[in-house]
């Protein structure tokens, strides 16, 4: 999957993360989920945090200058 189609999210509060079993979930735990896309793709990880918030930034029409 090309990574300008990836946003990352978190499902707060319904689904725990994998690790906080038992726990709500919680925005902050976003960064589980970015380490995991880390983890299977062969790109930078500051590529992908930068592509990342660039895509959600085109889907909720925010401002990419606060990366």
């Amino acid at each position: 999957m090309p990574l300008d189609t990836l946003v990352l999210e978190t499902d707060s509060p319904d689904m725990p993360v994998f690790g906080f079993q038992g726990q709500p979930n919680r925005p902050e735990r976003i960064v589980e989920s970015f380490k995991a896309l880390c983890t299977l793709r062969n790109e930078p990880a500051e590529l992908i945090k930068k592509l990342t918030w660039e895509n959600a930034c085109q889907i909720f029409s925010c401002s990419t200058s606060h990366y």
